[in-house]
């Protein structure tokens, strides 16, 4: 059996939201349904996953009444459908096959710049074939959980997810208020999800890795850093986790930013002595 408590607690450690995943038997084999803790369920969304022989799927799930949801996903940003596309194309790189579609319309969902401009409403499902996810005593965590990071990461990157002020927790939550009672939440830990989702958790520049180090303790913890420093992007800048972000440990992310000027990373790699 998968552990829930220890799935909510990753995905909300990965993506910086809370989350609670409640875990059931079904005729297919496992299902894991994961929904934001902050939020009421009749206009939230879910991700759905279900863990078979040899075979993982997922499927997203707007609530009954998330017509503003929906709405606020269709008005997503480019930096948003950049995100969204990463993690598209980590899933269909390992095999996966997502399913998009906008409208009745399907379209790629690893070529944003491709979709209808207006929908109104959205499916996103996906399917892996041929994964071994089962051991004897049951769904092997560390087989299962990246597939749920990719799917949920790529459902959370079109969510109109933002940090809002404290004083602005209260009224509403319709429209552009949907997400005002998640207060921990900072739409740049979707970027970082994204990137350690094609990079992953060891650092880019001296491959070191906490999780290999420290175990449970150290598992998932990497920091990332913007190849482009943010004090040089103006209001026109569209990030790309995918090209714009690296993860690196703490020691290699002092030393990048040691000068005056931030070090590109394969200078510091040149310097690098180990």
């Amino acid at each position: 059996m998968i552990d829930s408590i220890h799935f909510s607690n990753a995905l909300t450690e990965r993506f910086g939201l809370a989350v609670i995943a409640a875990t059931q038997q079904v005729p297919e084999g496992h299902k894991i349904v994961i929904r934001p803790v902050d939020v009421e369920h009749t206009i939230s969304f879910q991700v759905e996953l279900i863990l078979g022989w040899r075979t993982i799927s997922a499927v997203f799930n707007p609530a009954n009444f998330a017509s503003a949801l929906v709405k606020s996903m269709n008005a997503a940003t480019l930096e948003q459908k950049s995100a969204f596309a990463v993690f598209a194309s980590s899933l269909t790189s390992k095999g996966a096959r997502v399913d998009l579609v906008l409208g009745q319309a399907s379209v790629d969902a690893t070529t944003p710049e491709s979709w209808p401009e207006d929908w109104p409403k959205i499916t996103i499902g996906m399917k892996k074939v041929g994964v071994v996810i089962e051991k004897k005593s049951g769904y092997d965590f560390a087989a299962a959980f990246p597939w749920a990071t990719g799917f949920f990461g790529m459902t959370l990157a079109l969510l109109p997810l933002v940090k809002i002020p404290d004083e602005e927790l209260s009224g509403s939550l319709e429209g552009s208020h949907y997400f005002s009672q998640v207060k921990r939440y900072e739409r740049s830990r979707i970027n970082r999800a994204a990137c350690i989702e094609i990079n992953g958790t060891s650092c880019n520049i001296c491959g070191f890795s906490f999780g290999d180090v420290f175990g449970v303790l150290g598992e998932g913890f990497i920091h990332v850093h913007h190849i482009v420093p943010v004090s040089e992007m103006d209001g026109s800048y569209i990030l790309n986790p995918g090209t714009d972000l690296i993860p690196v440990c703490p020691n290699c992310h002092a030393m990048l930013h040691r000068k005056q000027s931030v070090l590109p990373p394969n200078e510091l790699k040149k310097i690098l002595r180990i």
